[in-house]
């Protein structure tokens, strides 16, 4: 056993004989005031004073209490001790589409959750994330990453799911992305970014894509962010969302800015005409060879599945310390409780004395 703050261990020369030495100076200092104003034995059959026993032993307490608190303060450890950390090996980032496409309402009717009820698109991946693949990845990591005219880091990749989660009830939105179109590329080279800043390369390396097909990237930039996830062993899994019949976009669903501009309409304009959305597949099967991944269109919550990502999980065993100042703390405690409780009128209360008179009865 060693200490981590072993200078502390100093005040023991100076505190606890203060301490004692300071009780001491109490009982002298009531003793010479009644032998100043009175006789003793006069005095102590009217008043309760403290015997010189007692003040013995509230001294002792009071030094006990402080020599436990300064070694609590040292913070005695055990070197070398084996501490258990569960930590995952499998680093997962969500990539999804918040252009205005994704405010179109396919799902309406088909989540239970109430606070989806509008049944949009972003709706259908949002719930995927909050019930589906927040509770499957358990220890392991999920990052965020939205796009629309450009990428937008939501969250770095982090295993704090409570947090996460009031992040994407609040922040995943139409419009969380800056900017109009659907960037893809920007998008997966932001998720490259994201496993080079916190994924080792050991970690099983997943990207989950929720989109309806939208793109405006080119070719060879699009080609390239391909090319970048390739040589970081990512495994792409790609969520297509929508139907393949076009819907318009209500304006009701579209961001409060978007809400404002066209507060006078009920569906999304451009040009003057109305502007309808469909899955669009080509780009997404395309993505999907591309990378080796896979592929599964979402017709109802129970269309997705992620038992494969939970088995990344392993516990991992590192020397560390194992401090144990809460014991000499709480020893502290005791002894200043009965530095406190040591006084003659604690023994002259009824119920002491029927305990004392009990155990004399005992003796005999």
């Amino acid at each position: 056993m060693h200490f981590l703050n072993p200078m502390a261990l100093w005040l023991l020369a100076v505190l606890p004989p203060l301490a004692v030495a300071a009780v001491r100076y109490a009982f002298r200092r009531q003793s010479n005031l009644i032998l100043q104003y009175g006789e003793w034995h006069l005095f102590s059959r009217f008043s309760a004073t403290f015997s010189s026993r007692w003040y013995w032993f509230k001294s002792i307490c009071a030094g006990l209490a402080l020599t436990a608190l300064i070694v609590a303060v040292a913070r005695p450890s055990l070197e070398n001790s084996r501490i258990e950390y569960p930590i995952g090996t499998v680093d997962v980032v969500a990539v999804v589409d918040v252009s205005r496409s994704m405010a179109t309402q396919d799902y309406q009717g088909k989540i239970a959750d109430k606070q989806f009820a509008a049944g949009t698109r972003l709706d259908m991946g949002r719930h995927l994330l909050l019930n589906e693949v927040i509770p499957a990845l358990g220890y392991n990591q999920l990052g965020v990453v939205t796009f629309a005219g450009s990428a937008f880091d939501e969250s770095f990749l982090t295993d704090d799911m409570p947090a996460l989660t009031w992040v994407l009830k609040r922040n995943l939105a139409i419009g969380a992305a800056p900017g109009e179109g659907s960037q893809l590329a920007d998008a997966l080279n932001m998720a490259c970014a994201l496993y080079d800043i916190d994924s080792p390369p050991t970690h099983k390396r997943v990207l989950l894509l929720f989109s309806d097909g939208g793109n405006d990237s080119d070719d060879q930039k699009l080609a390239d962010a391909i090319a970048a996830l390739k040589k970081r062993n990512v495994e792409v899994v790609i969520v297509g969302l929508g139907s393949k019949t076009a819907r318009p976009i209500p304006i009701s669903q579209l961001s409060p800015i978007d809400q404002w501009h066209f507060q006078d309409q009920q569906w999304y304009t451009l040009d003057g005409q109305v502007v309808t959305s469909s899955l669009d597949e080509t780009t997404l099967i395309g993505l999907k060879n591309a990378t080796g991944g896979s592929y599964t269109r979402i017709d109802s919550p129970s269309d997705f599945k992620l038992e494969s990502l939970a088995k990344g999980v392993e516990v991992k065993y590192i020397r560390g310390e194992r401090e144990l100042f809460m014991y000499p703390l709480l020893l502290a405690l005791v002894f200043a409780v009965l530095t406190v409780m040591a006084s003659r009128e604690l023994f002259r209360h009824p119920i002491t004395r029927q305990w004392r008179k009990l155990l004399q009865w005992r003796r005999k």
